[in-house]
C-alpha cells in the first residue's frame, strides 16, 4: 500500500487529528508489528517458535534475505557470559537433589521458630538463603515449599498466606545472586554480569526484610497460628553443621566475583564443581547413579533457554536492520518523554507482558528495543537491569503464566484462585520495593561501584 493510500486509510488518526505525519506511520508500523507479535504468542506456541516465524516473516515480507540466519543464530549463542547459565543450572541441581533446601529451613527453623510467625519467617529466610545457591525462581518455590507448606499448615496458618508467602519468596532466586535472568539479561545488553549481581544483593536483602516485616503484621493480626517452644542449643548446632558447607558457596561464588579473583563464568564452574564435591564426596548425599538425571535436567533446562535465546537474538537482528529500534528513539524524542516517563511506561508495560510471558522470553523481546532508549536518556544500565528483575519477579507470581502460581498448585493440589488470592498482598510489597529502587538508585547502585 502506498504512502498516499495509507493517508487516505488513516486520515483522522494523527496526534492532533489531523491527517498522519511521517511519525504517526513509524508508530502505526511499529504497533502493528508488536500487536502480531503479542497475538500469536498468545495462541500458546512455543516462545522459540514464536519469535523464530516473526523473524523470518519479517524478512520475506520486506524483500530481504535470510543468508544471514545461521550466522545470528551461532553468534547469539556463542557468548562466553552465557557458558554460566548451565553451569549455574548444574550447581542448582545438585543442590537441590542433594536435600539442601530442607535442610537451610530446618537451620532457620531450629534457630526462630519460637518467634511470633516463626515458621512463616523462617521461610521468607530460607527462600532467600537458597536463593543465593541457586539462581531460578521455579526451583527455590518447589524445594522450599515441599518443606514448609505442610509445616505452615500444620501449626494453623491460614493457607491463602501460605500458598502466597511460597509463591512469592520463591521470586527471590532471580534477584538474589546468582541468577539466571541477569546472566541473559547481562549478555543481550552488554552490561557486567558480575556488577548486575552484586547490585542484586541489597534490592534482595531488602525485599526479603519486607516480606519478613509482613509476617510479622499477617501473624499478629490475622488468622491463628501456633507457637514453638525453643530449640536447644544442641539441636541448633547440629542443624548449622548439616549445611556448613553448601552455604560456603555463596560467599566463594560472589566473594571471588566481587575481589575480581575470577569471571561469573569462572564463578559458575567453581561452583559447580563445589557443589559436586561436597555433596557427591564429602557428605555424601548423593550417589554416581543420581548423576543421569542431574544431567538430564540440567540439559533439558539449558536446551530450552538457550532455543529461546537463539531465535529472540534473531528476531532482535532482524528489527534493528529494519531500524524499528532507532524509530522508536525517534518517537520518544518527538513525543518529548522524559526519562520518568519512559521508566513508568516501561514498568506498566512489563506488568502486562508478565501476565502472559515467562521472565527470559520478556528480556529477550523488550531489552533489543528498550536498549536504544535506556542509551538515549543516560540510564544506568545496571540499575535499569535491577528494575527489570524486580517486575519480572512480579511476573512469576501474576497470572495467566505466573510460573511459580503453578509451581504451588502442583505442590498443593489447590485451585489457581486461591492461591492467586493469596499473592495478591506480595504483589503489593513487590510493587513498592520497585518503587524504592527507583526512587533511590543508590539502593541497587551503591555496591557495584566497589567492584574491579
Amino acid at each position: 500500500m502506498s504512502k498516499g493510500r495509507s493517508a487516505c486509510l488513516f486520515r483522522g488518526l494523527g496526534r492532533d487529528g489531523s491527517e498522519p505525519t511521517e511519525d504517526d506511520f513509524r508508530s502505526m508500523e511499529i504497533l502493528i508489528l508488536f500487536g502480531i507479535l503479542m497475538l500469536v504468542l498468545f495462541t500458546g506456541l512455543p516462545v522459540f517458535v514464536t519469535m523464530g516465524v516473526m523473524g523470518v516473516g519479517y524478512l520475506l515480507l520486506t524483500g530481504q534475505g535470510m543468508a544471514s540466519l545461521p550466522t545470528v543464530i551461532f553468534g547469539s549463542l556463542n557468548n562466553f557470559v552465557l557458558v554460566a547459565v548451565p553451569l549455574f543450572v548444574l550447581m542448582a541441581q545438585i543442590l537441590s537433589r542433594a536435600g539442601v533446601g530442607a535442610d537451610l529451613f530446618d537451620l532457620v527453623h531450629t534457630w526462630i521458630r519460637h518467634w511470633p510467625g516463626g515458621l512463616a519467617i523462617a521461610t521468607v529466610l530460607t527462600c532467600a538463603m537458597f536463593a543465593a545457591i541457586c539462581g531460578s525462581s521455579t526451583a527455590t518455590a518447589l524445594t522450599i515449599g515441599i518443606t514448609a507448606i505442610p509445616s505452615m499448615l500444620k501449626y494453623g496458618y491460614d493457607r491463602r498466606f501460605v500458598y502466597g508467602l511460597v509463591a512469592a519468596g520463591g521470586t527471590l532466586g532471580i534477584l538474589i545472586p546468582p541468577s539466571g535472568p541477569m546472566i541473559i539479561y547481562g549478555a543481550i545488553t552488554d552490561t557486567s554480569v558480575g556488577k548486575l549481581f552484586i547490585a542484586g544483593i541489597v534490592p534482595g536483602i531488602l525485599l526479603t526484610l519486607i516480606f519478613v516485616g509482613y509476617c510479622l503484621f499477617h501473624v499478629r493480626t490475622g488468622p491463628g497460628y501456633g507457637r514453638e517452644s525453643p530449640a536447644s542449643w544442641s539441636e541448633r548446632w547440629v542443624a548449622l553443621r548439616k549445611v556448613f558447607l553448601p552455604m560456603s558457596l555463596p560467599p566463594i561464588v560472589m566473594g571471588g566475583i566481587y575481589t575480581g579473583a575470577f569471571t561469573p563464568t569462572e564463578a559458575a564452574g567453581i561452583g559447580a564443581g563445589a557443589s559436586f564435591v561436597i555433596c557427591f564426596l564429602i557428605m555424601r548425599r548423593l550417589v554416581w547413579k543420581d548423576l543421569l538425571p542431574i544431567f538430564r535436567e540440567t540439559v533439558q533446562t539449558t536446551s530450552m533457554l538457550f532455543m529461546i535465546i537463539a531465535t529472540a537474538v534473531f528476531f532482535g537482528q532482524v528489527i534493528t536492520l529494519n531500524q524499528v529500534p532507532q524509530r522508536i528513539v525517534e518517537l520518544v524524542a518527538v513525543w518529548d518523554l522524559s526519562k520518568w516517563t519512559f521508566l513508568i511506561f516501561v514498568n506498566v508495560l512489563l506488568i502486562f507482558l508478565g501476565d502472559f510471558l515467562e521472565v527470559v522470553s520478556i528480556i529477550l523481546i523488550t531489552m533489543p528495543i528498550f536498549l536504544p532508549v535506556v542509551v538515549k536518556f543516560g540510564i544506568d544500565p545496571v540499575w535499569f537491569g535491577i528494575i527489570f528483575t524486580l517486575n519480572m519477579e512480579l511476573a512469576l507470581i501474576t497470572p495467566p503464566v505466573g510460573l511459580n502460581l503453578y509451581v504451588i498448585m502442583g505442590l498443593v493440589k489447590g485451585s489457581i484462585g486461591e492461591i492467586l488470592r493469596g499473592t495478591a498482598p506480595f504483589m503489593v510489597l513487590i510493587a513498592m520495593a520497585i518503587a524504592m529502587v527507583i526512587l533511590f538508585p543508590s539502593l541497587a547502585l551503591w555496591l557495584p561501584a566497589f567492584v574491579r
